[in-house]
């Protein structure tokens, strides 16, 4: 079986394709930018644990679906800081086609060979951001609401086909979203949270993986995994 997941080629989307490949699914990796990254670990990931893996720069085609298609997981994205004052509206439509746009055409382009079998799962990577906002990220946290809206309602939508539709509302993890934070920055950031460190990539890959593997989840849920964001 094939695991879709975009915005592969780094952080958390990578994380997941090494866990999911490592548990015996082929993959079809998408990224919006960085093809030799993602062609890279396709090597690795051929190399290591012998899975058939499909890359592909932008958004996917008709002909890039296949039947065998069992887990989407829309994980491409981009955030945003600055003052709601500050941002263009050139800025705020790139947050938007990245979290919003993205997710709704890869979905509804996906969701044909789920529906056809009557099976499968659509997981959507969101924020707590999403659920309580956050100061100087008003367009990151309006989309990520959006994710979540967006959750609910297909799951319902979905509900007599045997599709589950599933949201991860993550806390504060280490990737490169977090690049514009000067050490202090990161250091004070650090300090107001429980455990008092960013989770990894691979931590938040395991968890949802553990999640939805042992269906410790319903349909239409939107799962926070958070480290003390609020």
């Amino acid at each position: 079986m094939y695991v879709v997941i975009t915005g592969a080629s780094r952080g958390i989307g990578k994380a997941l394709a090494y866990k999911y490949a490592e548990s015996g699914y082929n993959l079809i990796l998408t990224c919006e930018k960085s093809i030799e990254a993602l062609s890279l670990l396709k090597s690795e990931i051929e190399s290591k644990y012998s899975r058939k893996v499909i890359i592909k720069k932008g958004l996917l085609d008709e002909e890039d679906i296949i039947d065998d298609i069992y887990i989407l997981i829309n994980n491409a994205g981009k955030c945003d800081y600055g003052l709601l004052q500050d941002i263009s509206y050139d800025r705020y439509k790139e947050v938007v086609y990245a979290n919003l746009d993205y997710m709704f055409l890869t979905t509804k382009l996906v969701s044909k060979a789920l529906l056809k079998k009557k099976e499968g799962i659509i997981i959507n990577i969101s924020s707590v951001w999403g659920i309580v906002g956050a100061s100087m990220e008003t367009v990151y946290s309006m989309t990520k609401g959006g994710v979540n809206a967006f959750t609910k309602a297909l799951a319902k939508e979905y509900s007599e086909s045997s599709v589950d539709v599933v949201a991860f509302a993550l806390g504060a993890v280490d990737t490169d979203m977090n690049s514009n934070l000067t050490s202090d920055e990161k250091e004070d950031f650090i300090k107001r949270l429980d455990n008092n460190r960013m989770y990894t990539t691979k931590e938040v890959a395991d968890k949802i993986y553990n999640i939805i593997s042992t269906n410790q989840y319903k349909t239409g849920d939107i799962i926070e995994i958070n480290n003390g964001l609020k």
